[in-house]
């Protein structure tokens, strides 16, 4: 029994301390937040049980309205507002200075006859606020801010706790009156929290609330006269005090024994600051009011006597700090790449106070979009407390104050003050820092039992003996389609002959340009298939001879507004065309622009050759009702240093909307494009069922029935394929050549081949910031080279073999800033070397049964997850002589039997992660160096194992470590 409870107990210490090694930056935190989170649970509780009061109470009512520089408009309109209100006098005391605001009152009096108008000389709010107070008349006075705008009942509901003889002052609710600007937003959702949340909580908690705030304060008359003279002479330090006479009026009643009341249904509105800059001003100037008002009255010692008005005022100070340490854990997470707590704190910072904020959002939904900037004006808050504390005699006042009357802040003082801010947020930075650093415990003769039964160690040699099947690419065929432009007249034979070909197979590739079976015309370019292909030419002898298959013509299908070139083996330039077809259907729009608005079809032979001698730019007529296309079937077309592109000539642009069909180019079947120094642009749309066609944009397609019968092919030279719908696309194409290319912008992928396109060399490319893949094989498209491409920021994958795509090369390219680098779904026996893989959130990933792919001599870093990703019976891979360095996981292994073998795998978070049912993989010969937590790391299932060989491990902060996967 006691050796149970030891067990039960070893193993429970060793959970804790894997807890508190990995995660213990978030224990003082996690406490904090239970303490905040009590706290704001209690004042919700509290504060649920708040009603405004009901009872009515009649009493006459005074407006005293201190004014200077106020907006003309917004004081015009407050002022219909009180009127509304029926107080029996209406007292505004203006600056002389401000001329408009004196004259707008003046016309009020006309209308409203208890106005009364007090022009004063004697600068600040507090002075006027005496004056006005000292002339009123009412048993209740109402000091009311210039920009205030009333509801209806505002007196009738600000009077109604009046009714008890104790209360001295009401506050009212207030809002932000139709914000719009950020700061007017942000400043709303502070008023709601303030009047949703914490003044119910005062509500109930005592009868003592912190601040009726000057924008609408009532106060019996009898309470507040003998407060004047402290409101008027009130000093901080031996300095005058010039700001926060709400506050200061609000402490000095609660001092001499009156009651403070909140009541929610009497509301007001302010328009706030809109700009975000004066706002933090103001927000600077509310927050030193506050500090000077609180520290007072608490070195009095009379707040003691209202607990509830006590317990916010120190909550309140503590909150600023408390903020400032939530950002300085995240920091430090992010600083000891702890990303998983960094994620944690920064998703957490969101939740918490959308749920803070649940009243508001309710209530204006909209606003969730400003929670981010919500968060970070949290924190500079957090900084303004602390800077406050600092400079708490430092006066002024942005609404009320010419700067010509402000007290001048010494430089030095203020200089100080942040210096002394930033060192202690830094202080508190350090203090997290070295917290961190001084609390990792583990257990480590317990876990080393662990480790040595999941982790084995054996000999390099004993493992030699062992080795991983399937590493070898030994099955690749050359299957590079070459090129040969006729130049005279040759026989089919003699040109077999160069190239060491049977002549059958050369018939067989070109058979529909052919005319016969021995000679090839002058001009034609013939597709060379290599030796290791071989066509069925039984397939190919449905091509007719006859005389009008033969000769070169040009017709006009009405019916689908089509103009179809015939003429099998015939070639003809786009000028030969321009003549034929007529300017109804092919207009020149100015020299070079030519614009095309029927579509063009090559059937069964004819070669088309557009080039800069005769067009620098085919626009292809496309808008929303129609669009045409360029289609070959079996026929050739050859581009060099062109532009072609959709466009709407209604529009006078190109076509940019896919949802209505877009103009696109096809080769179909026993066809070649060949493209050079070109542009296609703004081209294809998605297909469906119902089409016969690939409309991505420029396509190459070969009929599913006609696979290995007849050959499509081509080369691609110097070009951009950019915002088409896919960049270039093929379909069982073989041998083609794509080479110093650029694709980007592209709705979808940058070069697809798809179903069966072999053999190609893909090399120099440039694939960038397409909607998903920059360059992807899908679908047995086998025996390709992949070099010396560069496929960044694309949607999804840089480079992705998919589905089938075996026998590949994947050589020398750099990919960066895509979601997995080069990504190998359900394909096998690829050879991925000496590539540059950097800053992608999968480096390099395999899964779906991908088995004996081989990667060799990359570089691998930066990625934002995973280096490596092998998972989903992703087995028998070898992963040799890489650089896996700076990743948040250097390989990450979910699936069996890969080996790891001979990389160096430095500064990254984890160098290599076992989880699940990861097993029998076997690392050997690597040098592990610099790894910010674990070499080695395992979370496998019971019972697997994965075996270590020597390798060597350098300055790591854990070489190996792990758990049970429960």
């Amino acid at each position: 029994m006691i050796e149970t409870l030891q067990l039960y107990s070893s193993v429970a210490l060793f959970y804790i301390a894997q807890y508190l090694d990995r995660y213990s930056l978030l224990l003082p935190l996690g406490a904090i937040g239970i303490w905040r989170w009590s706290v704001w649970v209690m004042k919700e509780l509290v504060g649920s049980n708040y009603k405004p009061k009901k009872e009515q109470y009649d009493a006459t009512v005074s407006l005293v309205v201190p004014v200077y520089n106020e907006n003309p408009e917004v004081f015009k309109h407050a002022l219909q507002t009180w009127k509304k209100n029926k107080p029996i006098e209406i007292i505004a005391v203006i600056d002389y200075t401000d001329r408009t605001c004196i004259k707008i009152f003046k016309e009020f009096q006309n209308e409203f006859e208890n106005a009364v108008l007090i022009i004063t000389k004697k600068p600040g709010k507090r002075p006027a606020l005496v004056d006005g107070m000292g002339k009123a008349k009412g048993e209740v006075i109402a000091l009311v801010d210039s920009d205030t705008i009333w509801d209806d009942k505002v007196i009738r509901y600000g009077l109604s706790p009046f009714h008890d003889p104790k209360v001295g002052g009401v506050a009212t609710y207030q809002s932000v009156w139709k914000p719009k600007t950020l700061a007017q937003k942000i400043f709303d959702i502070q008023l709601d929290l303030r009047y949703m949340h914490d003044y119910p909580f005062l509500a109930v908690a005592g009868d003592a609330l912190t601040c009726l705030s000057g924008r609408t304060a009532f106060y019996r008359k009898t309470a507040v006269l003998p407060e004047l003279d402290g409101l008027l002479n009130e000093t901080f330090r031996g300095v005058p005090v010039i700001s926060g006479d709400d506050k200061c009026l609000t402490y000095l009643i609660l001092k001499h024994g009156w009651k403070t009341i909140y009541q929610s249904n009497s509301h007001v509105y302010t328009p706030g600051m809109t700009s975000m800059g004066q706002y933090m001003k103001q927000r600077l100037r509310w927050t030193r009011n506050a500090l000077r008002a609180d520290s007072k009255a608490m070195a009095d010692g009379w707040p003691r006597k209202h607990r509830g008005l006590f317990f916010f005022q120190v909550d309140k100070i503590l909150q600023s700090f408390v903020i400032i340490l939530s950002l300085m854990f995240f920091i430090v997470a992010l600083i000891l790449q702890q990303y998983l707590v960094a994620s944690v704190i920064f998703i957490w910072w969101f939740l918490s106070r959308a749920l803070k904020l649940y009243s508001h959002f309710m209530q204006k939904p909209k606003n969730l979009l400003i929670l981010p900037a919500y968060v970070l004006y949290s924190f500079i808050t957090g900084a303004l407390k602390i800077y406050a504390l600092l400079t708490l005699n430092t006066q002024g006042w942005i609404t009320r104050w010419d700067k010509s009357r402000l007290h001048k802040s010494r430089f030095v003082g203020r200089a100080f003050a942040s210096f002394v801010t930033v060192f202690i947020m830094i202080g508190l930075g350090a203090a997290v820092y070295f917290y961190k650093q001084y609390t990792y415990f583990i257990p480590y003769a317990k876990k080393e039992i662990f480790l040595s039964q999941v982790l084995p160690k054996y000999d390099n040699s004993i493992i030699a003996q062992n080795p991983v099947l399937g590493t070898s690419t030994g099955g690749m065929k050359n299957l590079f389609v070459k090129n040969y432009k006729v130049e005279k007249t040759e026989s089919l034979s003699s040109i077999a002959s160069k190239f060491g070909i049977d002549q059958r197979q050369l018939y067989a590739a070109n058979t529909a340009k052919l005319p016969d079976t021995s000679t090839a015309p002058i001009g034609l370019t013939l597709s060379i298939p290599s030796k290791e292909m071989t066509l069925d030419p039984v397939k190919n002898s449905d091509y007719s001879t006859s005389p009008g298959a033969l000769n070169l013509r040009v017709e006009r299908d009405e019916k689908t507004n089509t103009i179809i070139i015939f003429g099998r083996g015939k070639l003809i330039t786009f000028s030969e065309l321009s003549k034929k077809v007529g300017d109804q259907y092919l207009k020149q729009i100015k020299p070079g622009v030519w614009r095309l608005s029927a579509n063009l079809y090559l059937h069964n032979g004819p070669t088309l050759v557009l080039d800069k001698r005769e067009l620098s730019w085919l626009q292809l007529e496309s808008n929303e009702k129609n669009f045409v296309s360029i289609r070959t079937q079996n026929g050739d077309l050859r581009m060099q240093d062109v532009k072609i592109t959709s466009w709407n000539s209604a529009k006078n642009d190109y076509d940019k909307n896919l949802l209505d069909g877009r103009s696109f180019i096809m080769v179909k079947d026993n066809s070649r494009m060949d493209i050079y120094n070109s542009e296609l642009a703004y081209l294809g749309y998605p297909t469906n069922p119902s089409l016969a066609v690939s409309p991505y944009g420029v396509s190459w397609k070969l009929s599913g029935q006609k696979l290995k019968s007849v050959m499509l092919s081509g080369e691609v030279i110097g070009s951009k394929f950019h915002h088409n719908y896919f960049g270039a696309y093929t379909y069982g194409a073989t041998g083609m050549l794509w080479k110093n290319n650029e694709f980007y912008a592209n709705t979808r992928y940058g070069l697809d081949p798809h179903d069966d396109s072999n053999g190609f060399l893909i090399t120099e490319n440039y694939s960038h910031n397409n909607g998903t893949h920059g360059i992807i094989l899908s679908k047995r498209c086998m025996y390709n080279v992949i070099e010396n491409n560069i496929s960044i920021n694309n949607g999804l994958h840089g480079i992705m073999l998919h589905e089938k795509s075996d026998y590949n090369v994947v050589t020398n390219n750099k990919v960066g800033g895509n979601v997995s680098g080069i990504a190998i779904w359900r394909s096998s026996n690829n050879k991925v070397n000496s590539n540059t893989v950097t800053d992608n959130k999968h480096g390099v990933r395999a899964n779906d049964k991908s088995s004996n792919n081989f990667f060799e001599k990359n570089t691998v870093s930066g990625s934002k997850s995973y280096g490596f990703y092998l998972y989903d019976r992703a087995e028998n891979n070898v992963a040799r002589a890489n650089m896996v360095k700076n990743n948040q996981v250097g390989l990450y292994i979910k699936s069996d039997s890969n080996k790891i073998v001979d990389n160096r795998i430095i500064d990254n978070n984890i160098a290599i992660y076992f989880l699940e049912s990861a097993s029998k993989n076997i690392v050997s010969n690597n040098t592990i160096e610099d790894s910010s937590v674990y070499a080695v790391y395992t979370k496998i299932q019971s019972g697997l194992t994965n075996v270590l060989g020597a390798n060597t491990f350098e300055r790591n902060r854990r070489d190996t470590d792990g758990q049970k996967l429960n």
